[in-house]
């Protein structure tokens, strides 16, 4: 396994405790919004991201 692999599967274990402590709580909307949020703000840096390495090529 690569270095990439073994991050995004220690990123997928801690998701789902969060997940799991979240529905043990009661809370699992919040967590799914707040989910949301990250993923948007991910999407957006990388769109960010790749409109400047797009630019910058030209």
């Amino acid at each position: 396994m690569s270095t990439l692999q073994i991050t995004g599967a220690a990123m997928l274990a801690y998701l789902l405790l969060l997940a799991r402590s979240a529905w043990k709580q009661g809370e699992m909307r919040q967590f799914l919004r707040s989910l949301a949020v990250l993923a948007v703000l991910c999407g957006a840096i990388a769109g960010t991201v790749a409109a400047a390495i797009a630019l910058d090529t030209r």
